[in-house]
């Protein structure tokens, strides 16, 4: 019975031993970092009006994930512009826009189809049977082509062809026609599409410690 005994207790003494010897599970996990690295976005809308005469952009779509679309059949509500099937998609990496038959019968312009496309942060236009004032116009042209239009009565004006430009967050956007009304009094603009990854803000400069005298007193 004294061996039993005795060869119980050591025994327990080791499991205690090997327990204590363990190292200890973590309390808690480490934590997450405090601020993501911000994800890409893409957006596109089909066409829009500013001026006096305003056109919300339609359709618009605008995703941080998967794809997402949408289709216009027709948008003739103002006399200034008209246009059937426009077609619009985006994602995280990519967006793109394409307009047909479009129509600005001021300026005598006309296109069978107008398309753009921005992915992973670069962008294209392509313009199918596009015609201004009985010119034929570039099926590819360069970014930011700039072409001088007559509008009937309102003026010598431009139209810029694929431009693309930064947003405020680092972004490309390209618009495949960008028709600017005489006067700065607003513009047209046709097939437009804005991808990728959105600048970290940058972190604010520590303060620098100005050294002075304490004011004296007495």
């Amino acid at each position: 019975m004294r061996h039993t005994h005795l060869a119980k207790r050591l025994a327990t003494t080791g499991l205690l031993a090997a327990g204590l010897a363990a190292p200890a599970a973590p309390a808690l996990a480490s934590a997450p970092a405090l601020a993501a690295t911000p994800g890409g976005e893409g957006s596109a809308y089909g066409l829009t009006v500013t001026g006096p005469v305003a056109v919300p952009p339609v359709p618009a779509v605008a995703s941080r994930t998967g794809t997402v679309s949408k289709s216009l059949l027709r948008e003739n509500r103002t006399g200034l512009v008209s246009a059937s099937a426009l077609d619009v998609k985006a994602s995280a990496a990519r967006a793109s826009s394409t307009v047909a038959r479009l129509a600005v019968p001021k300026a005598k312009l006309l296109a069978s189809a107008v398309s753009a496309k921005c992915t992973a942060g670069r962008g294209s236009a392509h313009l199918a049977h596009a015609v201004l004032a009985g010119r034929r116009l570039d099926a590819s042209p360069p970014p930011n082509t700039t072409v001088p239009v007559d509008v009937d009565g309102l003026g010598r004006t431009s139209l810029v062809l694929n431009k693309q430009q930064r947003t405020a967050d680092g972004r490309l956007a390209v618009t495949a026609m960008e028709l600017n009304l005489p006067g700065g009094k607003g513009a047209v603009r046709v097939a437009s599409a804005t991808c990728g990854r959105a600048k970290a803000p940058a972190e604010a400069p520590a303060p620098t410690p100005v050294e002075h005298d304490l004011p004296v007193t007495g």
